[in-house]
């Protein structure tokens, strides 16, 4: 059997090596690795064997497997240990849509352009490892090297504020990893699982007593949650936002904040289903707090960029609940949000860069009725707002519904909470969208002109994925529920 994951994980390694290298050629070299990053993951798609299959593969449970000896210490087996199933296959798909979207976005980058675009690789390259990774070590591994590339995109790259944001994001990300690999050691430990592999610690951690389970569950948790960000854990993310260039906040949306989630789901709750049982209340506590913070706090914003960083705290908190309903259905809604999220954060970032680069501010009562002079920026930032605050026919409605769905099935009346802070979702951005694109003309100098064609194509794929997925969402999610989800009732 052909080792696709290896063979992506070999072509994102050397292409980024060869575009740190490439000079002023870099943004060719990472646009022929992100079309080809796309090709292999079409690849796995057409591979992908689903549920039934899955007896018949090298790693339990998990589609495209691959374990090789890598370390042995003592009594301890350290493997290189891969595989996928329908969630990791779609946050995959998501990292090869936003690679070559934001590559192509930031195509005219001149400050040093070959260590900028070998950075974007470099966290895509991150992230693909970390959904991809089965052993915790190797996890572990992947999601700190997400770490430095994001630390040096903010910190020089950045804005005026840039090395205090940057400086902030390591810290906050970097202490709550520690916590996380110390968190998963001692289920290892405790359990007396003699293997890092996945699948070795899930078998022995059933042992563990519950009271165990709980402790630990929570020292995931928190590792998982400063990265999602969810309330308290979230002050990092404005501020990283803010600061970030443009290509910087659409991966930092896009798919850092998915680690997190994507780290509670398979490391935490499918580890420890009965120490995540007992802390559900916290969980559901957290994801309220975080829903309607997120949202009420994106009221009072006047930057457009820090708009959207609170919005996507709000829609963190929904992912959260989705995650902490426990069913088949909020796990389905979880997964179907966070693409959704990382597709919409994507093009919203994008548009706010665009605004800034095009007007010279993202303040909004600075900056108005820009429609006449710039359709096609309207346009992309009209289809943004609207999929995020959940229109029909766009990616948004299906999974805010599912999610919405899941919530009454889970809690009942309680779904009014994130109903109501959806319609406050609403009302922030229609009232943005009035005073940017068709308020009294204001801050629009002479000379301004419409998007370059580079930043249209890069938006103009998440627009298409936009809508695509909003009229076809079954393209996704019958790929999600087509796995066996471990500490979840099957599909």
């Amino acid at each position: 059997m052909l080792p696709l994951l290896s063979l992506v994980l070999a072509t994102l390694f050397v292409g980024t090596l060869a575009t740190f290298l490439a000079g002023s050629r870099a943004r060719w070299v990472a646009l022929v690795v992100s079309s080809a990053f796309l090709a292999e993951v079409a690849l796995l798609f057409a591979d992908f064997t689903g549920w039934p299959g899955y007896s018949a593969q090298l790693v339990p449970g998990f589609s495209e497997g691959e374990s090789y000896a890598w370390l042995h210490l003592s009594w301890l087996q350290i493997n290189y240990t891969v595989g996928v199933d329908g969630i990791s296959l779609v946050l995959i798909l998501l990292t090869a849509i936003l690679q070559i979207a934001t590559v192509l976005y930031s195509w005219k980058e001149a400050k040093k352009p070959n260590a900028y675009f070998g950075l974007l690789l470099l966290t895509c390259l991150g992230s693909f490892g970390v959904f991809v990774a089965l052993d915790i070590l190797l996890f572990f591994l992947f999601w700190e090297a997400v770490l430095v590339p994001m630390f040096f995109l903010i910190g020089f790259w950045g804005g005026p504020r840039r090395r205090y944001a940057a400086l902030k994001f390591f810290i906050y990300t970097h202490v709550a990893s520690i916590v996380m690999l110390f968190g998963l050691l001692a289920v290892v430990f405790y359990s007396g699982s003699t293997s890092l592999d996945f699948s070795a610690v899930y078998l022995a951690a059933r042992g563990l007593a519950p009271v165990v389970q709980t402790l630990l569950f929570l020292a995931l948790f928190f590792g998982f949650a400063v990265k999602f960000p969810v309330v308290p854990f979230h002050t990092w993310l404005p501020d990283a936002h803010v600061e970030a260039p443009t290509g910087g906040s659409v991966l930092l949306a896009g798919l850092l904040l998915k680690l997190g989630g994507y780290g509670l789901i398979r490391w935490g709750v499918e580890l420890l289903p009965i120490g995540f049982a007992h802390d559900r209340s916290i969980l559901f506590a957290i994801a309220f707090l975080t829903i309607v913070w997120g949202s009420v706090v994106s009221l009072s914003q006047r930057d457009l960029k820090r708009l959207v960083a609170y919005s996507s705290i709000n829609h963190m908190g929904i992912v959260l609940l989705a995650i902490a309903l426990n069913s088949s259905l909020g796990l389905l809604a979880a997964v179907l949000l966070m693409f959704a999220h990382g597709i919409v954060s994507g093009l919203l970032f994008m548009t706010a860069g665009s605004v800034h680069h095009t007007f010279g501010t993202r303040d909004l009562p600075a900056v108005g009725g820009i429609t006449p002079r710039t359709p096609a920026l309207s346009t992309m930032v009209m289809v943004g707002s609207l999929a995020s605050l959940g229109l029909p026919a766009l990616i948004g409605f299906p999974a805010e519904f599912t999610a919405l769905l899941a919530t009454w099935d889970g809690l009942r009346y309680l779904v009014f909470i994130p109903l109501v802070i959806l319609v406050v979702t609403a009302a922030f951005y229609l009232w943005m969208m009035q005073r940017l694109l068709f308020g009294p003309v204001r801050g629009v100098p002479d000379g301004a002109h419409d998007i370059p064609w580079y930043e249209g194509a890069g938006m103009g794929i998440l627009v298409i994925l936009t809508v695509l997925f909003g009229i076809l969402p079954s393209l996704l999610t019958n790929v999600i529920v087509s796995s066996p989800i471990r500490g979840f009732p099957g599909p």
